[in-house]
């Protein structure tokens, strides 16, 4: 679901993750609304001047990047605009940039109708991303993803249950609302202790909730053969929790990223409660979690500052650098391979897509980045990922543009078929 730079987990349950917001965040989004304000006095260097300092607190936001090179344009400064759009190109991503009267002056120069040719070849599908299966009505509005084998998982936001697909068919596997379960997000295998983990929050979708319940979050394991409940540990309605991502390690210490407080809660074997680490100031919105292949540090998307990895015994976090023209941005889901490539699922940029990180082994630096699949007539509000075998699962058309804030339907009519498409990962 796209998170839009803010938890989308707290736009859900209508809280605010500005307060939780780093300084690098707030300093970079004044700077942007100071360069809006130069760019309608007509002050074009003190627009490129505050833009160019917001890019460097954001490295690689193709918004800011964008309105860099619109800036510089303005002022005359054609050469470093026209670098600045084939940065973005080469991000991957699509713009119109044709039409755009400040670009007018660079129309033919072979710089500007490269990165437009560019941006244009972006748009085209990339991969080859097949239906794996559906999952009925997208009413339900499923979110996570998990594989097991022959068997994968998927949690309903708007159904309180978890459902198992086997050989294609849709069943049942954790009643709505069983053991308490709230609007489901996240979920992870636990193969070596046989359960199904799930990251669960009480927010404006959740239907049937008791007086209270509303903010109150949790993890909630479940038998992976039976679907039994076998364990969960909450945290109360006033922490305003927004558990949405869950990874487990493999001694099965479980972590879950919480977009509402921009935290990370913890589970340990043989622990009753959950508790608050790896605390770091410079969260927005974490999401996605993975162990590493190691196990020695936790990588996590904060959808709005890009990639960290977190030492797991010493607790200190580093921020992964990347190639200038790759964007780490808007990233939900991220999952690991068995040959320990990352998936992640990206939404938060146009287009939406799957990509392959291959990361150093000192989880310090995105060496390169693969577009699995992007444009393809599947998607429609891709969420989550699982990566399994050859391939990687993933929630490919989740209408959460359907809902407001509020949990309104704004649109009304009849859903589609949610449906989990299949990419092969490839070499």
């Amino acid at each position: 679901m796209r998170r839009l730079f803010a938890s989308v987990f707290s736009a859900v349950l209508a809280f605010s993750a500005a307060d939780a917001a780093t300084d690098q965040f707030l300093k970079s989004q004044a700077l942007r609304n100071e360069a809006a304000a130069a760019t309608a006095a007509g002050d074009n260097a003190r627009a490129v001047a505050a833009l160019t300092e917001a890019l460097r607190l954001r490295p690689g936001h193709p918004g800011i990047l964008l309105a860099l090179a619109s800036a510089e344009a303005r002022l005359g400064d054609g050469e470093s605009a026209m670098t600045h759009l084939q940065q973005y190109a080469t991000m991957g991503l699509v713009a119109r940039i044709a039409d755009r009267p400040e670009f007018l002056p660079l129309a033919l120069k072979p710089r500007f109708v490269g990165a437009r040719v560019q941006i244009d070849l972006n748009a085209e599908p990339k991969g080859a991303p097949v239906r794996a299966f559906a999952l009925g009505g997208g009413g339900a509005l499923f979110e996570g993803i998990a594989v097991d084998g022959a068997q994968a998982f998927a949690g309903s936001v708007r159904e309180r249950r978890i459902v198992r697909i086997q050989a294609g068919v849709v069943a049942d596997f954790v009643p709505r609302a069983a053991n308490g379960l709230f609007s489901v997000f996240g979920l992870a295998v636990d193969g070596p202790h046989g359960l199904l983990w799930a990251a669960s929050t009480a927010g404006v979708l959740t239907p049937d909730l008791n007086p209270g319940e509303l903010g109150a979050a949790g993890v909630f394991a479940f038998d992976l053969v039976t679907g039994e409940a076998r364990f969960k540990a909450l945290l109360p309605a006033e922490t305003k929790a927004a558990l949405g991502d869950i990874a487990v390690a493999a001694d099965g210490t479980v972590y879950v990223s919480d977009g509402a407080n921009a935290a990370i809660w913890r589970l340990k074997p043989g622990q009753s409660e959950l508790e608050r680490v790896f605390d770091d100031p410079r969260f927005v919105s974490p999401q996605g979690l993975v162990v590493s292949p190691d196990q020695r540090r936790l990588l996590v998307a904060d959808y709005a500052m890009g990639l960290y990895a977190i030492d797991l015994e010493s607790g200190k976090m580093a921020a992964l650098s990347a190639p200038s023209a790759v964007t780490l941005l808007g990233i939900d889901g991220l999952s690991r391979a068995d040959d320990g490539v990352i998936v992640a699922t990206q939404n938060g940029v146009s287009p939406e897509r799957v990509l392959a990180l291959a990361i150093d082994p000192d989880f310090a630096l995105v060496q390169r980045v693969r577009v699995l699949a992007a444009n393809s007539p599947l998607h429609d509000g891709i969420t989550l990922a699982a990566a399994a075998g050859p391939f990687v699962y993933y929630i490919a058309n989740a209408p959460w543009a359907r809902f407001d804030e509020a949990g309104k339907d704004v649109k009304g009519g009849p859903f589609a078929d949610e449906i989990v498409a299949k990419v092969p990962l490839g070499p």
